[in-house]
Order: structure tokens, then C-alpha cells, then sequence
């Protein structure tokens, strides 16, 4: 690592933990993290993205860049259950995942929408139904969706964020490294013979490194990550997102993990899980957050 990429890492982690003290609640909306169980196969070192599965207390997760297609389910004390690759898919860095509704079918969406190097102009969705524990290994081809995302204008970003609103299934993509990380979205479930999207800017955050993101099934909460720090949201009714974002965030009580990148919420909406990569050989755990009553 260089002086000049030192330098910008030691800035951000100052910016990173100014920013706690706008954010400060004096109500704690959730307990402290309980450690479920340790993440130990040698084929998740990388986990950066995570999401509840149809069957309550699995999960499903994926490797960061370095993989293959495949997402991985696990269970609640981390042991993995099943491995699922995608077929006819090349991967370039998969930062997310999330589950969507459309019909009465459940599908997963995996989030190839990493652009460190800012090369790429067109990042990737990949949507395919839902597997479940007894079907094959393999998600053939022709039953996957693939969706293109750009940023708006000339705009190369990175992002590692992604989550769907379950109330009306809008698509919302965080940037990470723009000096204050900011929210895009776009209807990409609302017609399915388009296949290309451009993201619209939503809400500038009051923070930036945003790596990971998500919104409770009921569509009421929504929890954004960053490397030190989770901030929490609350929803009234079908208010808007951008005005939900624009107000002042609540700190959720943390402990840092190394190289945290995956939040999720649990099927109720009455906590949720994080879990990270495994970094210099450091260890990873499910970490649960119940939240208060």
C-alpha cells in the first residue's frame, strides 16, 4: 500500500467517525450483537452479501470478486448447507444480494456491481428463482435474467449496496465512494423485456463507504452499513425513501467487524444479521441484532 492510498484510508476512517456525532440517538432501537456461530468453510473467506432465504433461519450469501457465479446457503449458526452456481454467468465483482416478489414466485437477486478500478460503464444484476435446499446444484441458463445498471451521466461509480423495496419492488444502489455515498434507483422489475437501466439519483447520505444495505420485508425500515458504522431509518406508511433519507439517522449500537460488507433483515422485520469477509485470516461470525421492544 502506498503513502498517498495510507493517507486517503487514515482521512476517511477520521471523516468516517466525525460523522458518528450527527448521528448520535439517545434511544437504542436494537440490542448489541449476539455471535450465532462462526463462519469457517474454506469456501466463504469473502462473504459480502447476505439475505434470509425462504426457509427461516438460513440464508443465503456469495463471495466478493475472486469467485465464481455461485451463491451459497447457510445456516443459522453459519455452517453452509448448499452450494448454487449459475450457469452460462462470468462474474466480475459481485457486492450484494436480495430477494424480490414478483408474481407469487420469490426470486434472488445477485449484485455483480463492483467498479473499483472504475472501469466498467455497465455493472449487473443476475435474477433467477429462488433455489431451495433439494434442487440441483445449478441454476440452468435460461431461467436467469440478466439486468445492466448504469449511474446517470458519465458516472463510473462503486457500489457495494443494493436492496429492493418489497412494497412496490423499486431497485436502490448506494455508491460507495463518492465523498458523501448517494442513493440511485430504478424500476428494472417493472417491465421484463428491458434489459437496459439507467439509475437515478435519489438522496445524498450523510456519510460515505457505504457497504452494504437493506429494508425489512414490511418496507418500513431500512439499515445502511459502512465500514464502522450502521445507520437505521423508520418509515411512515408509503413515504418516500428520498424523505425518509433526508432526515437525521440513528447509530445502531456496533462492534466492528473486519471487513463488515452484509446486513440483512430478519423475515419479520424484528432484528437482522450481519456477517463479514475474513481478512488476514481473522474470523467471521453471524452476528444477530434483536431488536428492542
Amino acid at each position: 500500500m502506498n503513502i498517498a492510498r495510507i493517507k486517503l484510508c487514515l482521512l476517511t476512517t477520521i471523516f468516517l467517525l466525525s460523522r458518528q456525532v450527527y448521528c448520535q440517538n439517545s434511544k437504542d432501537y436494537f440490542k448489541t450483537q449476539i455471535a450465532l456461530g462462526e463462519l469457517a468453510d474454506p469456501q466463504l473467506k469473502e462473504v459480502s452479501g447476505i439475505t434470509e432465504s425462504y426457509r427461516k433461519g438460513n440464508f443465503w450469501v456469495h463471495n466478493d470478486s475472486g469467485d465464481g457465479p455461485n451463491v451459497y446457503l447457510i445456516d443459522r449458526q453459519a455452517k453452509l448447507v448448499k452450494k448454487v452456481a449459475l450457469e452460462g454467468v462470468s462474474v466480475v465483482d459481485c457486492e450484494d444480494i436480495d430477494r424480490v416478489k414478483i408474481g407469487d414466485k420469490y426470486f434472488l437477486v445477485l449484485a455483480d456491481i463492483g467498479n473499483n478500478a472504475g472501469k466498467r460503464t455497465w455493472t449487473c444484476l443476475y435474477v433467477f428463482p429462488e433455489p431451495h435446499a433439494e434442487d440441483p446444484d445449478i441454476v440452468a441458463k435460461e431461467f436467469i435474467r440478466v439486468i445492466f445498471l448504469k449511474f446517470p451521466g458519465q458516472k463510473r461509480l462503486d457500489a457495494e449496496s443494493m436492496m429492493i423495496d418489497p412494497i412496490d419492488n423499486m431497485l436502490y444502489v448506494i455508491s460507495k465512494r463518492e465523498f458523501r455515498s448517494t442513493v440511485y434507483s430504478a424500476n428494472v422489475f417493472g417491465n421484463k423485456r428491458q434489459q437496459y437501466f439507467t439509475l437515478n439519483k435519489v438522496v445524498e447520505l450523510p456519510f460515505t463507504f457505504a457497504t452494504a444495505a437493506a429494508i425489512d420485508p414490511t418496507g418500513k425500515q431500512l439499515l445502511v452499513k459502512n465500514i464502522t458504522s450502521i445507520f437505521y431509518w423508520q418509515r411512515n406508511g408509503r413515504e418516500p425513501w428520498k424523505q425518509v433519507l433526508q432526515q437525521e439517522p440513528v447509530i445502531v449500537p456496533y462492534q466492528v467487524e473486519p471487513q463488515g460488507e452484509a446486513i440483512a433483515f430478519d423475515h419479520a422485520g424484528n432484528g437482522f444479521y450481519t456477517i463479514s469477509e475474513r481478512p488476514f485470516g481473522l474470523k467471521s461470525y453471524l452476528y444477530f441484532f434483536e431488536k428492542t421492544p
